[in-house]
């Protein structure tokens, strides 16, 4: 059962990262997208951040389709979208058709975002969820990583459009190890008594927790991925950094976050306070992003080192807690929509607002955004804390 249960862990593993791939194309090419279609930088920026509209209109509906049709089927339409889309952007001649390939993308984003941590929670008991969860919230930044360090390999040979059809072959290979291999663990006596008992959407809805879980992750998001999003741009103009330095010096947090998320999960495994873990994480993300577009080549790797390994607690902390605010095991999937339209929420927005904030070149002022977004984000976990602990 255990081997079972890892096996399907690191199937739907694989396609969060394949769909994330794709999210993550555009940052690293941002200025040949912005030269090859004759956009601004605030088009550029929701050529980014529009992959998200379709995660916060359709988390919800994702959360109503895994029940229905569960996990297997779920599944499979997320990473079907992933390639329907890319393959479109990858005949893109403009910027409008582009957009349109990226919205039917985020389709596969907002049902990845909710199915993977649900199928998770279906194989592992509540105690063992830290590792796999904490494993699981490496995705987005082993995808980053890697997408930010083959794509300008890929631009010289190919140009944007490799980039697009790499997505696709990777989606493709994740949707068919997806369809051999992910299922629903056997019912026991417990869950067939679940089944019974109906599913309330509003229920799942009216959790308060669940909310202020999503806003803090929300913020965290608008502000993490709204910097990432400009970095390259950002570190490429500093004297002797090209192009591709650029963009390894934007991957160091991600290549960081992937073993500090599986120490996050090995710690959350081992700690009561979870909450405490988000919000202490949080606090210290806004500290430190403070100065994250006022940095010199001297700092930039230590910094975007310190970035990692802070950010490596707060994803890690969501998804592990997400399942325990809900009102009953059986809305795990309403809890998880709802964060999920924090996050994508906070995806789509974060990027356009650091970029008005930095219109004109002026990057330092792109530090306000980052900042509020990651304050308001700990806000939001301190009162979910203040409300937990006057609840007992």
């Amino acid at each position: 059962m255990k081997r079972k249960a890892w096996a399907v862990m690191w199937v739907v593993y694989l396609a969060g990262v394949a769909i994330a791939l794709n999210q993550f194309k555009v940052p690293p090419v941002m200025q040949a997208l912005l030269d090859s279609l004759q956009v601004d930088m605030a088009t550029g920026g929701w050529l980014m951040s529009v992959f998200s509209v379709a995660g916060v209109i359709f988390a919800l509906p994702a959360a109503f389709l895994l029940g229905r049709v569960g996990p297997k089927a779920s599944g499979l339409v997320a990473l079907g979208c992933t390639i329907i889309g890319s393959i479109i952007g990858a005949f893109a001649q403009g910027a409008g058709i582009l957009l349109f390939g990226r919205i039917i993308e985020g389709i596969g984003l907002a049902l990845i975002a909710v199915v993977a941590p649900a199928v998770i929670s279906m194989w592992f008991e509540p105690q063992e969820r830290g590792l796999p969860m904490g494993i699981w919230s490496t995705w987005v930044p082993v995808a980053t990583f890697v997408m930010f360090n083959v794509a300008s390999v890929i631009l010289n040979s190919f140009g944007w459009q490799g980039i697009w059809w790499l997505g696709t072959a990777v989606a493709l290979i994740a949707f068919i190890a997806y369809a051999l291999v992910v299922g629903v663990p056997a019912k026991g006596a417990e869950e067939e008594k679940q089944k019974e008992a109906p599913v309330s959407m509003g229920e799942g809805l009216s959790s308060l927790n669940t909310w202020l879980l999503a806003l803090a992750f929300c913020g965290f998001n608008f502000a993490l991925i709204g910097y990432s999003t400009w970095a390259p741009s950002y570190l490429s103009e500093f004297p002797g950094v090209g192009t591709a330095a650029a963009n390894f010096y934007a991957s160091l947090p991600s290549l960081v976050l992937i073993p500090g998320g599986i120490f996050a999960g090995w710690v959350l495994d081992r700690t009561r306070n979870r909450k405490a873990v988000l919000t202490i994480a949080l606090a210290a993300a806004t500290v430190v992003l403070i100065w994250c577009f006022k940095l010199n080549t001297s700092i930039v790797v230590p910094y975007m080192i310190a970035i990692g390994i802070i950010s490596s607690f707060i994803p890690s902390s969501t998804f592990t807690l997400a399942p325990e605010t809900a009102p009953r095991p059986e809305l795990v999937g309403v809890a998880l929509g709802v964060v999920s339209i924090g996050q994508n929420f906070g995806m789509l927005v974060g990027p356009p607002a650091v970029a008005k904030a930095a219109a004109g070149g002026v990057w330092v002022l792109g530090t306000y955004p980052v900042v509020i977004g990651c304050a308001v984000a700990v806000v939001a976990a301190l009162l979910m804390r203040m409300r937990t602990e006057a609840a007992r």
